[in-house]
């Protein structure tokens, strides 16, 4: 957290499937653990259970902070970020946090190519149920991005699916259809991209049958 600050200070610009949708209406700003909580992070952060800390993600670490897009996060206890645009998603705020936020930040957060987070992380049993807090067996998580999405299970890690090769995941029924990613998106050397799934394998373009 702190070489991500740092970061956008330099720059100067300094997991849930069934939370309810949040419109752009922010109640009173209010201080958790010595720092305002404001806005429409401020909604998000209380829609997904505020600060208790065996539901969700806990208090905050950081004041609220500009990003390098316009836009504007916060830090949280549980491994967690929430980041907000009054241009993404109808100005909506999203969480984002744990190896998801990690790998978000490999290809440069919000200005890199996914942009913006516009949903927040979902979580799932193994059996498809959505996980609204901890202490429960997770199968995977994901977050839904403006450039693609982040999937991670505890088999195959923190990956990106984006482009066609999404297209092609999404039309198909997604990890119903595919399982989970357990590998990042690859180039093959007749210059088609592949990336590998627990229950099969995606190319684009595909090839001939």
């Amino acid at each position: 957290m702190r070489s991500r600050i740092a970061h956008v200070a330099a720059a100067g610009a300094l997991a849930l499937a069934a939370a309810a949708a949040v419109g752009p209406v922010a109640h009173a700003d209010q201080f958790i653990g010595g720092k305002l909580v404001r806005g429409q992070i401020e909604v998000t952060y209380f829609a997904l259970g505020g600060p208790t800390p065996q539901k969700l993600w806990g208090r905050t670490l950081t004041d609220e902070l500009p990003d390098r897009a316009g836009g504007r996060f916060q830090k949280f206890e549980n491994q967690s970020s929430i980041y907000w645009n009054p241009f993404v998603d109808g100005g909506n705020a999203h969480q984002v946090g744990g190896a998801i936020e990690t790998k978000w930040g490999t290809v440069g957060w919000e200005t890199g190519p996914l942009r913006y987070p516009v949903s927040d992380e979902r979580r799932v049993t193994q059996g498809g149920d959505p996980v609204l807090g901890w202490g429960k067996e997770v199968a995977g998580a994901w977050n839904d991005f403006q450039g693609g999405k982040i999937l991670w299970s505890p088999q195959g890690g923190a990956r990106i699916v984006w482009g066609e090769i999404l297209r092609a995941f999404d039309t198909a029924g997604g990890i119903a259809k595919y399982g989970w990613p357990v590998g990042d998106e690859q180039r093959t050397a007749d210059g088609r991209f592949t990336q590998s799934f627990q229950k099969g394998t995606i190319t684009w373009p595909a090839r001939e049958q």
